[in-house]
């Protein structure tokens, strides 16, 4: 899950498991400024799927 172009740095991003959220343990994280007092981030799911799952992220920022 990638995420570009948003200030402030302050964002929470979740991954979902047919609508369930997924431990945090289960992700790794990458922050970068995007120049221009921007920042990207993005976000890695290490896990097993399962026939017919529905995996999403969800983004929250206060922009």
């Amino acid at each position: 899950c990638s995420v570009y172009g948003f200030y402030p740095k302050q964002i929470q991003v979740s991954w979902m498991r047919d609508g369930e959220k997924m431990p945090d343990e289960m992700t790794s994280i990458e922050e970068l400024p995007d120049g221009d007092w921007h920042y990207q981030f993005h976000s890695y799911l290490e896990f097993t799927p399962k026939s017919g799952e529905r995996i999403s992220c969800l983004v929250e920022h206060p922009s």
